[in-house]
């Protein structure tokens, strides 16, 4: 994939804020119009003037803001840096530009990050970690028998000097990773201690991801493993179109499948994420359908969403976004549409 020169990643969040300057307050005009640049309801992203202050407008209004981020994670044939890298950059060829955010899968007691991470940092991309809690308890880990391993990640990661997001065990709710889990008590109580360790080093470059699957979110079970907004940075869910793949699954779409997070993530002040989805496919033509309609659910249904990231591999099922030339076009059509190509405006918050 092609490289981007770091600069590319320039504040978000910042610059809706700066779209203020075009608005002059001018207090005691009678007859005059208070307006709102908003996004969203929820957003923090809006700037609303009090309504009893009167304004003069010298310019036209810019219009409201909006956009996400938009990421993948590539499969490469062998697991190794350079190969991971030649992976990345030849999707993102195929794409006809960078991706904003490059996410890479590690095992609990696997080293990172690795020159994978550093190059992403390099290339203009903003790395996600997804440290897998699988094969540990939360209880062990809460009760500190890991602490010096964990206390080596955070100053490694601290090292990049960069901003970076880090998503620990995700999927906590599924049945998969349950006895590694524990109750919801348990895998707080293990985040806020793996959290708390990277503050003390001095971690302050990491932004800490939450991730359950996105269907836990219906009847809350997902909410029951919340850390709380003092230890989470990202409310994210993972959700895929299992059919026709997966026996008794219906197809269904981006919005039926993430409905349900989304309306629990939009109340709570924090940057919405999906980190993982993806689609097979079916008919002929029918994986690009579902990609463009994706597209245009997210700007029309899902309007604080801030990031989204595919999982390109063939793990369970073939969820590669090259399986068909129609699904890479229309993965290339929404890279390259304004709302998921935000330009200089690509970084985290601070």
């Amino acid at each position: 994939m092609s490289s981007a020169a770091p600069g590319r990643l320039r504040d978000f969040f910042s610059s809706r804020t700066g779209i203020a300057v075009g608005v002059i307050g001018v207090l005691g005009l009678a007859g005059a119009t208070a307006f709102a640049l908003r996004g969203d309801e929820e957003s923090d992203l809006g700037i609303v003037l009090d309504p009893t202050t009167t304004t003069t407008v010298t310019t036209a209004p810019p219009q409201p803001a909006g956009g996400v981020l938009l990421g993948a994670s590539i499969s490469s044939e062998i697991r190794h840096p350079v190969a991971e890298k030649a992976a990345v950059e030849e999707l993102e060829r195929a794409m006809g530009r960078s991706l904003d955010i490059h996410h890479n899968f590690y095992t609990f007691d696997e080293a990172f990050p690795t020159d994978v991470e550093r190059s992403d940092l390099q290339d203009g991309r903003i790395p996600m970690i997804s440290w897998n809690g699988r094969g540990v308890t939360t209880r062990a880990i809460a009760a500190g028998r890991y602490d010096d391993l964990i206390r080596q990640r955070a100053r490694d990661t601290k090292a990049l000097g960069q901003p970076v997001l880090v998503r620990w065990f995700w999927e906590m709710d599924g049945k998969k990773k349950a006895e590694w889990a524990g109750t919801p008590d348990q895998y707080v109580a293990a985040w806020k201690h793996i959290v708390g360790i990277f503050r003390t080093e001095g971690a302050d470059n990491v932004r800490w991801v939450w991730c359950p699957n996105a269907s836990a979110f219906n009847d809350g079970e997902a909410q029951a493993f919340y850390p709380g907004p003092d230890f989470v940075d990202w409310v994210c869910g993972d959700g895929y179109n299992w059919a026709p793949g997966r026996a008794g699954d219906e197809y269904r779409s981006f919005s039926e499948i993430f409905s349900g997070f989304y309306f629990w993530a939009a109340q709570q002040n924090k940057p919405i994420m999906v980190g993982e989805f993806g689609v097979q496919e079916r008919k002929a033509g029918e994986k690009a359908e579902w990609i463009n309609a994706t597209r245009e659910a997210i700007k029309t249904d899902f309007p604080q969403m801030k990031a989204i990231v595919y999982f390109s591999a063939n793990k369970d099922y073939d969820w590669r976004l090259t399986t068909s030339e129609s699904a890479l076009t229309a993965f290339r059509q929404m890279a390259d549409d304004p709302w998921f190509n935000l330009g200089a405006n690509r970084r985290l918050p601070e």
